[in-house]
């Protein structure tokens, strides 16, 4: 089952977040709707503490996104700075409302290299690393969608694209 969700808009380093919450601990699925439907996440089994970093959550769960039991971060990033870096218009502004709705610790996208181990605190509890996440704040983490399975690919694609 899903234990903590980190939800933002694309470009707001959700991919980032997968790849600092997944430890010797922790294993946390980015952009897990491309690959998985909401039912097989929360029946997911894993020895780990398991969560998602996803930007179509919000989407996928209206309406009862609050009522799941998993912590929850919500990042928020200017629209015109996501769109800047999409290269194209992609977000609206009802996008970034619909984040506002959502119970759970906010943050703002300027903002996670200063609050790693609140953040860490508040989706995992103990055992956070500043090491590791003073190193991994000087990386750029991209994803790669070219791996997801073919039926989920239609789905992805169709998100970036904004259809």
């Amino acid at each position: 089952m899903i234990e903590f969700m980190v939800i933002g808009l694309p470009r707001s380093r959700t991919t980032w977040m997968s790849n600092w919450l997944t430890t010797t601990g922790t294993f946390c699925l980015h952009d897990s709707l491309a690959q998985y439907t909401l039912s097989e996440l929360n029946q997911y089994t894993c020895k780990k503490t398991f969560g998602v970093a996803d930007t179509a959550i919000y989407q996928a769960m209206k309406g009862s996104i609050n009522s799941h039991p998993a912590k929850k971060l919500i990042i928020h990033r200017p629209i015109d700075e996501i769109n800047a870096s999409l290269g194209r218009h992609q977000v609206s502004q009802s996008d970034a409302d619909a984040l506002h709705d959502i119970k759970g610790m906010h943050v703002d996208f300027k903002d996670i290299n200063k609050m790693g181990k609140r953040i860490w605190m508040h989706l995992i509890g103990d055992g956070f690393d500043p090491e590791r996440f003073d190193e991994l704040t000087l990386m750029n983490v991209q994803p790669h969608f070219d791996g997801l399975r073919p039926a989920n690919q239609v789905k992805i694609q169709s998100w970036i694209s904004g259809n």
